[in-house]
């Protein structure tokens, strides 16, 4: 009887989950995504568009901004899903077995990222995170975004909040890991940075992918965190030792 209520439970919450709204949530975050575009267009034809030539303060800027990015999509992400009346609990999942039962998933997606972020190093001479103009506390203000808040942010909105919404609006799996994807890149890809010669992290798309997939299996952003976290530390740590040679 009370495996029976349990079941009973469990079927309501998930039929709950797949009412999340996709159309909003989609609109939602692509209009995130184009402020940050734009914020940091501003940003960087304020100060000119020489990458070489940027002072310490606009990377301090650019991080702060990305941290606000962050805090600020989540807050509004967790309000959204509470307006709906959604057990935000349930769909972010924060169980740390799920993420040791899936620890051979993360290393082998971890393996395949590894092999894009490579090759994208080689084949580019400058570094993803411009670390070679950057100062101790910019570096520094750099490995905690990128390494630690940005996993957990972006599992957070991209994953639990916009993956869980496209269960209702897109039936095939592969659809809705491609179309998570392409959002997710786009927040990474900034179209300033084709005008100033920046590194351009090609290989986003595939750790986007293999993140979708990790969550389509686990349906918990835990192993999404830790692969997406291994994924920023390899690409922040090829950065220290490539602008140790270009400094």
């Amino acid at each position: 009887m009370g495996q029976d209520l349990l079941n009973n439970k469990t079927e309501v919450i998930d039929s709950q989950i797949n009412k999340l709204n996709f159309k909003r949530s989609f609109w939602l975050i692509f209009s995130a995504i184009v402020v940050m575009q734009v914020a940091q267009f501003l940003l960087t034809a304020s100060y000119g568009f020489d990458l070489e030539k940027f002072p310490p303060e606009f990377y301090l800027y650019a991080e702060i901004g990305s941290i606000i990015w962050f805090i600020a999509l989540v807050i509004i992400v967790i309000y959204d899903m509470r307006i709906q009346n959604m057990p935000f609990g349930k769909i972010f999942n924060f169980d740390i077995s799920i993420a040791k039962e899936r620890t051979p998933q993360v290393i082998k997606y971890f393996a395949g990222c590894a092999l894009f972020v490579l090759a994208v190093s080689f084949l580019t001479t400058g570094t993803e995170l411009q670390l070679e103009y950057q100062t101790t506390t910019t570096i520094f203000l750099t490995l905690i975004t990128t390494v630690i808040l940005a996993p957990i942010c972006e599992e957070m909105i991209f994953r639990g909040y916009l993956y869980t919404s496209m269960f209702s609006s897109f039936k095939r799996k592969r659809e809705r890991m491609i179309v998570n994807a392409m959002l997710f890149a786009g927040a990474h890809v900034f179209l300033i940075e084709f005008i100033v010669g920046a590194t351009v992290p090609y290989y986003i798309f595939v750790l986007g992918y293999l993140l979708a997939k990790l969550y389509e299996e686990s349906r918990s952003v835990m192993p999404c965190i830790i692969l997406h976290s291994l994924n920023n530390s390899m690409v922040f740590g090829i950065d220290i030792i490539k602008s140790s040679y270009l400094a």
